[in-house]
């Protein structure tokens, strides 16, 4: 069984799509992952790999953005032809009426097409991709969602059959926990070392809950006068002028340190090592690898009860849930970790040995191996 295992995103981190063909290379799965021609791929030299997705988010232009993007599909459609794939596994649709379109060409010409949920619909869904994703669900040979509260929506409002919709959870980042000091990384990172640091990782966008963040810390900080919150990303569709203008306002510039770029692979250990605690305050989520990481880091983790936290996040045992958009629940979640240091570290602890379990990559393999099997060979 030969498989195509697809990454579309520029700028995108490549720990989940590498982690897991390496996890089912070893279930002795023909794999070959597809990805942006310029992406750096050096860190993974054992997977193949098929730069043939041009940067298309480059083009300055928009109908150049589209060629481009048609290019590229067209270049993936040849590749399957040529070696003769059996299934290509798509995880983001970036321009669904053309990713509908070869959707549609690879299953004509009898190629399986698995479909991975990250995201049930863009963040920024355009008027079209309603439509056009319904019919990617609807008609892909099998769909994995990575957020059990996905499986209503797909059967009610996508029409997605009950037997191919799979739950496969996001799996742990354990092996790309690399070490650096305490001492090493508070200094790499110019942080105090007398500094409490609550850590915000990851793209900044408007359902990340940055400014809920931003008022809780005005209450921390009242109690916490050695706490400082470091909030690092990149903007993706969002104004952190906004959030700027919040930091002034309620007079916490002292409290609150913004980097806002993206963080190279190199510069993770460095953030996550010198934290005391990680927060994803979101709105709405549906899945997150950066609760996945903080818990390879053994960080103790405040989420909000939204998509997949509730399901990997243990309340009051490997870590705090709250309300999402309550900022109040979130400075006394954060305020409780800084009185109770011990209890947040032991919380960091079980939430990696839970994970190293629950969410191993192998597990996860296993299960999407079998639904490649059922897909190709009706097992």
């Amino acid at each position: 069984m030969k498989v195509l295992l697809v990454n579309q995103i520029p700028e995108v981190n490549n720990k989940y799509t590498f982690s897991l063909a390496r996890a089912l290379k070893k279930r002795e799965v023909d794999i070959a992952v597809c990805g942006i021609a310029d992406d750096d791929v050096s860190s993974y030299r054992d997977i193949k790999y098929a730069g043939i997705f041009h940067p298309y988010s480059k083009e300055s232009n928009p109908l150049k953005k589209v060629i481009s993007y048609y290019k590229s599909w067209k270049r993936i459609f040849q590749y399957c032809e040529k070696n003769e794939i059996d299934i290509v596994h798509v995880q983001w649709y970036i321009f669904s009426p053309l990713d509908w379109h070869f959707h549609k060409k690879l299953r004509q010409e009898g190629i399986k097409v698995v479909t991975t949920i990250h995201d049930l619909l863009p963040f920024d869904k355009k008027f079209y991709d309603f439509y056009f994703h319904k019919k990617i669900y609807s008609k892909s040979d099998a769909v994995i969602s990575q957020a059990l509260m996905n499986r209503e929506k797909l059967l009610e409002k996508f029409g997605v059959e009950g037997e191919k919709i799979y739950y496969v959870p996001h799996g742990h980042y354990m092996e790309f926990a690399e070490k650096a000091g305490f001492e090493e990384s508070r200094k790499h990172l110019d942080i105090p070392f007398d500094k409490k640091v609550v850590l915000f990782f990851g793209q900044i966008k408007k359902v990340k809950g940055v400014g809920v963040l931003i008022k809780a810390m005005k209450k921390v900080a009242e109690v916490h006068k050695d706490v400082l919150c470091l909030i690092s990303g990149k903007v993706w569709k969002d104004d952190f002028a906004v959030y700027a203008d919040l930091i002034n306002e309620l007079g916490i510039g002292d409290y609150i340190r913004t980097e806002i770029k993206y963080i190279d692979d190199d510069d993770i250990k460095y953030y996550f090592n010198a934290a005391d605690i990680v927060v994803l305050p979101y709105l709405q989520v549906y899945q997150s690898g950066v609760v996945q990481l903080a818990y390879a880091y053994e960080k103790p983790v405040v989420a909000t009860e939204t998509g997949e936290f509730i399901s990997v996040v243990k309340n009051q045992e490997t870590g705090i849930l709250v309300p999402p958009g309550d900022s109040d629940s979130l400075a006394d979640a954060i305020c409780w970790y800084l009185d109770n240091p011990d209890a947040a570290r032991e919380y960091g602890i079980k939430g990696k040995e839970d994970l190293s379990v629950r969410l191993s990559w192998d597990n996860i393999a296993g299960e999407i191996k079998s639904i490649y099997n059922k897909v190709k060979y009706n097992e």
